[in-house]
């Protein structure tokens, strides 16, 4: 059995054009505000060790995606999981990214992207409420609470992302 066939390869959404664009624009890691209807989260995107899937996460969030969506999955001691349209776990952008695997660890509040196996992540993303080991690279890590994780404890099932606003560093 081919298991290749059963998920196709994520195809490259950005030119070099694009991604030589980015580099030169983000020299400091960008930040994220995640507005719940609990309080706000300040996020640290980490471009310089996930740059597709924090460029894919500014798209998303630039179009208002996240406006809206709940946090779909809540385990306490565990994580809490949101950007999912369907709201059950399932849904998406009509699109995947790859993976970008990296030595960072899942510590507390640490962003990573959800997938149901190897590229199909796409803009459910979760955020770790204590240190999870066991998801070292095999999750891509793309972010890490710097404000508001008493918010993200806070967060019950079904809670909403109210907006998610970006925020540029300049040196």
């Amino acid at each position: 059995e081919d298991r290749y066939a059963m998920v196709p390869p994520a195809a490259t959404r950005l030119t070099e054009r694009q991604i030589k664009a980015a580099i030169e624009k983000y020299t400091e890691n960008p930040t994220a505000t995640i507005v719940t209807s609990k309080g706000e989260i300040e996020i640290e995107l980490l471009f310089d060790i996930a740059p597709v899937t924090v460029l894919n996460f500014i798209e998303l969030a630039g179009d208002g995606f996240f406006t809206g969506l709940s946090f779909h999955r809540v385990v306490p001691n565990f994580v809490v999981q949101g950007g999912d349209p369907h709201g059950d776990g399932w849904g998406g952008p009509d699109w995947y990214i790859r993976c970008e695997y990296s030595t960072e660890q899942y510590l507390r509040g640490t962003m990573g992207i959800a997938t149901s196996g190897k590229d199909t992540g796409g803009s459910q993303f979760f955020i770790t409420l204590s240190p999870q080991p066991h998801l070292d690279s095999r999750y891509t890590v793309f972010g890490q609470v710097t404000k508001g994780m008493e918010i993200a404890d806070l967060i019950v099932k079904g809670d909403l992302i109210q907006t998610i606003t970006i925020h540029e560093r300049k040196k």
